[in-house]
């Protein structure tokens, strides 16, 4: 819908905005769980919340919170990411494991079962079904059926994954490797871009294929022909990029050290 949800500094929680500034709510626990340190939110098949933080994750459905923890539920209870699934799975990253919740259990995944780390760093579902999931030694990808694996034996630049991104135009997934280094997948080969921007936490692929980095050090964008780092070309205000979403509408949004900065479509055609 039009509801727009944010994770704030400890001090202010989680915020949520629809419409009018005088709809806002704040919320500085999520039932159970602490609503401080927040780094993952998404939306599940059934319009529930999810939120992910250094005290485990926590889903909101309706007016009701429910707190998931380790080791119960999760493997660990520092999450890092939150992805939903072209089935409905809601997977919860972890610096100790991925874990998966079908609606009704958890089930757990680790190196013993073919993740190359149990550092969980980003993750991301495609348009295709496939579940892509960023560590520290390379990246993992799921079929509903099997793991593989994706390397510097299979043409990574780094196999530190810090972001990851997808285009649903042309079916590259984006990787940001190492310090600086970006990657990119067709499926069969990697393509790499060395020393692009150091720190980035966030990528976005717009509705043209325009692919937006965001990072501690400023915005860049990549145009299939350059690297866009001006501001003032970028027409993006800010000099820190925690993340950075395009809606279904075309809408870039920007979340930086100032507040959310939300950029209307700039192709409407």
């Amino acid at each position: 819908g039009d509801q727009l949800w944010m994770a704030t500094d400890a001090d202010v929680g989680v915020i949520t905005m629809k419409g009018k500034r005088s709809e806002t709510q704040r919320f500085k626990t999520l039932g159970a769980m602490p609503a401080e340190g927040i780094v993952a939110i998404a939306i599940d098949r059934q319009g529930g919340i999810w939120f992910g933080g250094p005290n485990g994750a926590a889903q909101k459905s309706g007016a009701q919170f429910k707190a998931y923890t380790a080791p119960e539920a999760l493997s660990d209870n520092n999450v890092t990411a939150i992805a939903v699934g072209g089935d409905g799975t809601v997977w919860v990253g972890t610096e100790n494991g991925l874990n998966a919740w079908n609606g009704s259990s958890w089930k757990k995944y680790s190196t013993k079962d073919g993740l190359v780390s149990d550092k969980i760093q980003a993750l991301l579902a495609d348009k295709r079904g496939t579940l892509w999931v960023g560590t520290n030694k390379g990246i993992n990808a799921w079929n509903g059926v099997k793991w593989t694996s994706q390397t510097m034996k299979n043409g990574m630049s780094w196999n530190d994954t810090k972001a990851l991104g997808y285009d649903g135009k042309t079916g590259l997934l984006w990787a940001a490797v190492g310090e600086k280094d970006v990657n990119s997948f067709d499926g069969k080969s990697w393509n790499v871009y060395m020393e692009i921007q150091p720190g980035i936490t966030a990528i976005m692929a717009d509705s043209h294929s325009r692919i937006w980095f965001g990072s501690e050090n400023g915005l860049v964008k990549f145009n299939d022909e350059e690297w866009v780092t001006d501001p003032g070309k970028l027409g993006v205000p800010g000099a820190q990029f925690f993340q950075i979403f395009c809606d279904d509408k075309g809408n870039h949004w920007f979340a930086n050290e100032t507040g959310v900065v939300r950029k209307a479509n700039p192709y409407p055609y």
